[in-house]
């Protein structure tokens, strides 16, 4: 008899905890054993039913969103193509002065920049709507890294950055060569962008166990170890970056696409010394 009024009491107590979480519904007493359980069940039940739609809201809500940034994306394109090609035309027209060419150049780059936004923004709801499906087979891992080097050559040149590549030609892994490409691009443009004049880029190809390793370091100015976790976030970007041209989304797609690939990515990094950002692709492909 002790046992049940103490089981009594704890389901009440149970019953009164879950009111809370629900709504901080009033505490009933007087109950006996088999309408207190029915009533843990009942409870539960609620309880389930409000996470859920909780869950289900916040997908849609989201889902909302990345289809405004899609629509909005899309509508913007054609008046940015529109107005890149006038001001090519006015360039080229020899009807400027010097001060007239000096503003067209400033509306040209802060337009490009838009157009790079646009295309960031495109990027990052295609994959978080999981619009899109990579499309995976056994490629060759050199050529793919040096497509994603030969789009960054210029800037490194015009720094003079020395850039070392070593990857096994023979190596071949199931990936998606496209993506994979720009997965790659977005950690050496990174590199570029935040490391001194006559400084260095290692890219080295390393086969592991279970998944392959494309390790990028560079000699630029580093990350500090409180926001090492921080930059694979969405628009996040260091305050010392500020001034460096970027929205800080590169390397959260660079996640998106390498984990939509059964890979991920890490980072070591020293301030002031440089970073060592690593890609790890599966060796074996992996359906998702």
């Amino acid at each position: 008899m002790y046992f049940r009024y103490k089981y009594i009491i704890l389901t009440q107590s149970i019953c009164d905890t879950l009111d809370n979480v629900i709504s901080g519904g009033k505490i009933v007493y007087g109950m006996d054993l088999e309408t207190q359980s029915s009533k843990i069940k009942s409870k539960l039940d609620t309880v389930i039913n409000i996470t859920k739609m909780s869950e289900e809201r916040a997908v849609l809500q989201k889902q909302e969103v990345q289809q405004i940034i899609s629509d909005i994306s899309h509508q913007l394109r054609t008046p940015v193509s529109n107005i890149l090609m006038y001001s090519d035309t006015l360039e080229l027209s020899g009807l400027l002065g010097r001060e007239e060419r000096h503003f067209l150049i400033i509306i040209q780059k802060q337009v490009k920049k838009l157009e790079f936004l646009i295309q960031s923004l495109v990027k990052m709801s295609r994959l978080e709507s999981h619009m899109l499906i990579m499309k995976k087979e056994m490629s060759s891992v050199y050529p793919v890294i040096s497509r994603a080097i030969s789009s960054i050559l210029p800037a490194a040149d015009k720094k003079n950055l020395k850039v070392e590549v070593h990857c096994p030609e023979e190596l071949c892994l199931f990936l998606d060569s496209k993506w994979t490409e720009e997965a790659i691009f977005n950690v050496l443009d990174n590199a570029v962008k935040y490391t001194p004049d006559n400084g260095r880029i290692v890219v080295m190809a390393e086969i592991m166990q279970f998944y392959t390793k494309i390790q990028i370091t560079d000699t630029g100015i580093g990350i500090m170890p409180e926001h090492q976790c921080d930059i694979f976030k969405r628009f996040y970007r260091e305050e010392k970056v500020c001034k460096e041209p970027g929205i800080g989304i590169g390397l959260y797609i660079t996640k998106e696409i390498l984990e939509k690939q059964g890979g991920y990515i890490t980072v070591r990094s020293v301030p002031e010394k440089g970073s060592s950002f690593s890609i790890f692709l599966p060796n074996k492909n992996i359906n998702l």
